[in-house]
């Protein structure tokens, strides 16, 4: 049961913190940083870095704000909704922005499918959620795979964004081979993990019933 609190606390700070580091990320992977002239590679490769920075600052605060949460007593009815908020508008919109930036249009076909896949995922999986809420009550509580999901998610941009930077132009291979890799992973996962809610969770959603 979600303890009643008399303000936001420290882990719902840190979710906080995550959602407000969206906008700044997703303007870094936006700007065309460099150009033509002299040293501009340099300059793109350590926005790169910068941006990977942050995006991982923001991804830690999800591993730390939920385990604060339950180990000091601070769970709180705000704190349940905001941080899955928060993991949300983190990886959509860092994936959005992605499929936006001109820095990475090689990707760019690649991360639309992948963000398509996991929205509709996150959609199914929140109706499922309150279908079953409304129903008996029943709290749809993120399983291993969900979890494994949201890491290799994380994963996933942060090797989008420094691929380059560690193997050169053309990241692995020649054709940024990693990228490519990490996200058919993070698709793999995400049309699996949601498959066992769905299989887990159908009687709520039975349509012969």
């Amino acid at each position: 049961m979600a303890r009643r609190s008399a303000g936001i606390n420290f882990p719902n700070v840190l979710t906080l913190i995550r959602i407000a580091l969206v906008p700044p990320i997703i303007f870094l992977i936006l700007v065309p940083w460099g150009g033509n002239f002299e040293g501009a590679q340099k300059i793109q490769t350590i926005f790169n870095i910068i941006t990977a920075a942050l995006f991982l600052i923001a991804a830690l605060t999800d591993l730390f704000d939920g385990a604060i949460a339950r180990s000091t007593n601070q769970v709180t009815d705000f704190g349940k909704f905001l941080d899955p908020v928060a993991d949300k508008m983190l990886i959509l919109g860092t994936l959005v922005a992605l499929a936006g930036s001109e820095r990475f249009s090689y990707l760019r076909l690649a991360v639309v499918i992948s963000a398509c896949i996991i929205l509709l995922r996150e959609l199914a999986v929140t109706s499922i959620r309150m279908v079953a809420n409304n129903h008996d009550g029943t709290v749809i509580s993120a399983n291993i795979f969900g979890k494994i999901k949201t890491v290799v998610s994380v994963v996933t941009v942060i090797v989008i964004l420094v691929e380059g930077v560690i193997f050169g132009n053309g990241g692995l291979a020649g054709i940024y081979l990693l990228s490519y890799i990490m996200l058919g992973l993070t698709v793999l996962l995400t049309v699996f993990s949601g498959f066992t809610y769905l299989k887990k969770y159908f009687s709520y959603i039975d349509p012969r019933k």
